[in-house]
């Protein structure tokens, strides 16, 4: 698997990948779409997939024919709830951020707002591991434009092709690859051999271990 060598820095996304905020968020959108009398399945759940908070909003606004600024104040408050309630850290999520945190920088690049990924940052015991962080808000456009890859690295002081991206969307990964980012993905949806240079099954998957030369 190619990379960077050295390594100068690694670059997360946040949920589904370092946090297991996937179930709180689906329980937010289905109930967004339950309480409106509208099916949610699949389909729903992977187009929103790694989607920027806003942009799920706009869509959904157009499944209820309602205005997008109503839908996303209800998709908020739900989130808030859901995330409260359940926002584990992933399996090796902790292990992995100490193993790099004396080794290699690393940051954090979301598409969630600021007030929710904090929520969430806490909820999981992440936050004490994560110095640096970039919101979905803190960025002029969410991913898939590269936007919020291009601040961390700025942030970490590296080139973006010295640093690697581990996602786990598709809009994620197309994000950290129109930055110049090498790409290591652990899919929580649908993929394709383009999307990454490295498919991995899990955070604590060896492989990923040897990719980033922490063996």
């Amino acid at each position: 698997m190619r990379r960077p060598d050295p390594v100068q820095a690694v670059v997360f996304d946040f949920d589904g990948l370092l946090a297991d905020t996937e179930k709180p968020w689906g329980v937010a959108e289905q109930a967004m779409f339950t309480s409106r009398g509208v099916p949610y399945g699949d389909t729903e759940r992977h187009l929103f997939l790694g989607t920027a908070v806003a942009e799920t909003a706009r869509i959904m606004a157009e499944y209820f024919d309602e205005p997008q600024p109503v839908v996303l104040a209800d998709l908020m408050q739900r989130a808030r709830v859901e995330l409260r309630r359940d926002a584990p850290p992933m399996p090796g999520a902790v292990e992995l951020l100490g193993l790099l945190r004396s080794r290699v920088p690393y940051a954090v690049a979301s598409n969630t707002p600021r007030e929710l990924l904090d929520i969430s940052l806490n909820g999981s015991g992440l936050a004490a591991l994560v110095d640096i962080v970039v919101a979905g808000d803190e960025v002029p456009n969410g991913k898939p434009a590269p936007d919020a890859y291009l601040r961390a690295c700025e942030l970490l002081g590296v080139a973006p092709g010295d640093a690697i991206a581990i996602e786990d969307s598709r809009t994620g990964a197309a994000a950290a690859r129109a930055a110049g980012l090498w790409v290591a993905m652990i899919p929580s949806g649908p993929s394709d051999p383009s999307d990454a240079h490295a498919f991995l099954s899990s955070l604590d998957d060896p492989a990923l271990h040897a990719w980033l030369a922490l063996g």
